[in-house]
């Protein structure tokens, strides 16, 4: 396949990403951050800032101001754009991806003083997205006992792993909101400069990486964990792990992307590499998360360039 079919194939990625782990509008989450980040660095061009004004003038005049599901989704598109502007501004130099992982970091970390100072808001917030999550599985359950009502246990098993599920995302869902996040800021970006140079490209998945400071973060988190300072503080560790946990997976899976691509050149050997790491998904998982961690030390791509090139 050419590249700009990679690159549309790597932009449908995170279109998916977004879509599937955002708890609050995707559209939201990738117009307004992209809205700032037009008006911020594309000022001069005349129809982009036209257009990004009007976009913004379109999200804050819809839905009921002032409650906590307006104040969610506009309040924290506005503070994940702002902060990714802001790092844009002094660390241009620096991947999308670090910039996207910083912004979402510090985004939710303004969050977590704001609720600290106003544990009120916090709560409300709070309750509000369990109603959000509660609703929407009381949709999927019933179409899923719609469906599946003559399976019998079958249907049963099916909604009791759906109820788990939102369990999991009421317990996660500020995690999956950032890496949510991550994902929206890198897909806006990409559109941003696609639209003004029309030759960027998105980097390969195998070339993933980000900022090795951010093992503190799951160092941080793992420790709110084990040594819990109350539930707010296990809350927060719970959902810095996941966060970390994800990317560092990630991360893994783009070591072992690279291995294969280093190595494999036929395509039907690429197809049943990949049809055996799916259907052996827990230890391919268990592998990535454990080189996503390593890598953070010992950089193993270029390890394994260098002892293939007969450096070591």
């Amino acid at each position: 396949m050419s590249e700009r079919t990679w690159t549309f194939f790597r932009a449908s990625w995170l279109v998916v990403a977004v879509a599937m782990l955002s708890p609050i509008s995707p559209v939201m989450l990738v117009l307004i951050p992209m809205a700032l980040m037009t008006l911020a660095f594309r000022l001069r061009d005349a129809m982009g800032a036209l257009v990004a004004g009007l976009v913004l003038l379109f999200v804050f005049r819809g839905g009921e101001v002032g409650n906590a599901g307006w104040m969610l989704t506009r309040g924290w598109c506005l503070l994940l754009g702002g902060s990714f502007v802001i790092i844009t501004s002094v660390q241009r130099q620096r991947s999308t991806l670090t910039r996207a992982i910083t912004a979402s970091v510090l985004a939710g970390g303004a969050v977590l003083v704001s609720g600290i100072v106003r544990p009120a808001s916090l709560a409300e917030l709070d309750w509000w997205m369990g109603t959000e999550i509660r609703s929407a599985a009381d949709v999927a359950v019933g179409m899923f006992d719609s469906v599946l009502s003559p399976a019998g246990a079958s249907g049963d098993r099916l909604s009791e792993t759906l109820r788990q599920v939102v369990a999991f995302q009421q317990d996660t869902y500020p995690a999956l909101l950032a890496l949510a996040s991550v994902a929206a800021l890198s897909l806006g970006w990409f559109l941003l400069q696609k639209s003004r140079a029309g030759n960027r490209e998105l980097t390969a998945v195998r070339h993933f990486r980000f900022s090795d400071h951010l093992v503190w973060v799951l160092i941080a988190g793992l420790a709110l964990v084990v040594f819990p300072a109350g539930a707010l503080a296990e809350r927060v560790g719970q959902n810095a792990a996941v966060f970390m946990g994800a990317l560092y997976l990630l991360r893994g899976l783009a070591i072992l992307i690279w291995v294969a691509a280093a190595s494999i050149s036929s395509a039907w050997a690429a197809l049943a590499l990949s049809a055996v790491a799916v259907l052996l998904y827990p230890v391919v998982a268990g592998t990535a998360l454990v080189l996503g961690l390593t890598d953070t030390w010992v950089d193993v791509r270029h390890r394994l360039a260098s002892t293939r090139n007969g450096d070591l």
